[in-house]
């Protein structure tokens, strides 16, 4: 039993012939998390007022409870309710271990979050793992509120300090992404499955999420936590892509998508596509006409000026079908490229008499570009002497851009 060290914070005080209490009520604790994963195990700093500077007397430590309801003993901690070895409590009491408490100022002190099992050393002086009541969900629960109990003794007698309450949530897992690709402009409603994505509802910031590094926008979460939906942004075409996301509860990865190392699970995996939408997709035979092009990663690229079409630098080009470094590099170029943000630029295509012969890229000036259905791509180097490093960057036209007679 501990010696109560803090008396003094409940004695009645006589000074110069006026009497009052020092600190009579217990006071409000602020956590710098209120909030913290299933399982304890982490670490919590407790503060209160700076106009109580001698809440936590020098020389000692606090008793530090979790309580399933609000602190009911003002004067000495509850006695615990035991769940049995390795069982998870749901209601009553659990003591921070003495070790585990840390007085760091009389405002501030630190405490560990009870874990469901800790390391102790046996009688031969060997670790051996011990169950203990550890704060945990149990099957069903998303979330469970627990209050927070700091005592100067756990003998009778003795005081309140201080109080606050911290709210216990899931890790957060994924099992799905639907539907599980994106066009490389964004802009994809996707339905992430999974649970413990119900931040705000625990006191916690709004859940964040990215995909292959570019986040998530829009994000709505389900009432029950075990989904949200979003909106794609931008990103450079890839594939097995993962998905993070930033709740109360910790991080997931979809590498890791029941959050437990120690299993495995198939990885959830996405994918960004070689799509960018073209602005008009349809266009009179003969004639020259500015497109505006959506996509992505357009500014880390650098478009010809005066190399003409085979230079290194990047290009935009007008292909009837599918394009082929070697052999279909496009009927025509679009000029005059300018990146007006990462996710969008214009050019000027002559459909007049500016082809190329889709093979080697060479001038026909005399030649319109024929009527037809065409893709237009944007590669990064237009060089034919670089084989496959002239392969369609980032971004290729996924839909029909029309030449015809309208």
């Amino acid at each position: 039993m501990k010696k109560c060290l803090v008396c003094a914070a409940t004695t009645v005080m006589a000074v110069a012939g006026v009497t009052g209490p020092a600190y009579a009520a217990p006071q409000t604790l602020t956590l710098n998390s209120s909030f913290g994963v299933s399982g304890g195990g982490n670490t919590l700093v407790g503060t209160v007022p700076a106009s109580a500077p001698n809440t936590f007397a020098a020389g000692s430590v606090p008793v530090v409870q979790f309580q399933s309801g609000s602190c009911a003993n003002q004067s000495k901690p509850v006695a615990p309710i035991v769940a049995g070895p390795g069982g998870t409590l749901t209601a009553g009491a659990v003591t921070v271990r003495p070790n585990d408490v840390t007085r760091i100022s009389g405002t501030k002190v630190a405490f560990k979050v009870p874990s469901r099992s800790y390391p102790e050393l046996d009688s031969n002086g060997s670790p051996s793992t011990v169950n203990t009541d550890g704060l945990a969900l149990v099957s069903g629960q998303t979330s469970a509120k627990w209050s927070v109990c700091l005592y100067d003794t756990d003998t009778p007698g003795g005081s309140l300090l201080a109080s606050t309450t911290y709210n216990l949530v899931q890790k957060p897992t994924i099992t799905g992404v639907t539907p599980a690709a994106s066009p490389a402009g964004g802009g994809t409603t996707v339905t992430v499955t999974g649970s413990g994505f119900q931040s705000a509802t625990v006191g916690g910031p709004p859940i964040t999420a990215s995909i292959g590094g570019s986040p998530l926008t829009n994000i709505k979460v389900a009432a029950n936590g075990s989904s949200f939906t979003a909106t794609t942004g931008p990103r450079a075409a890839g594939s097995n892509l993962f998905l993070t996301v930033n709740a109360a509860g910790g991080t997931v990865v979809s590498s890791d998508p029941d959050n437990d190392p120690t299993t495995y699970e198939s990885p959830v995996l996405f994918e960004y596509s070689n799509g960018i939408t073209v602005t008009p997709s349809l266009t009179p035979g003969g004639s020259t006409v500015t497109l505006d092009i959506v996509g992505a990663g357009f500014s880390s690229l650098t478009f010809d000026a005066n190399g003409g079409p085979t230079s290194a630098n990047a290009h935009v080009f007008l292909v009837r079908g599918a394009y082929v470094a070697a052999g279909n590099r496009g009927v025509a170029e679009c000029t005059g490229v300018v990146v007006i943000a990462d996710t969008e630029l214009i050019c000027t295509l002559d459909l007049s008499g500016g082809s190329l012969n889709p093979v080697t890229s060479a001038a026909a000036p005399s030649v319109a570009v024929p009527d037809g259905a065409y893709t237009v791509t944007v590669v990064k180097n237009g060089s034919t002497s670089v084989g496959s490093d002239a392969e369609p960057s980032i971004v290729s036209s996924g839909s029909t851009f029309t030449v015809g007679p309208y």
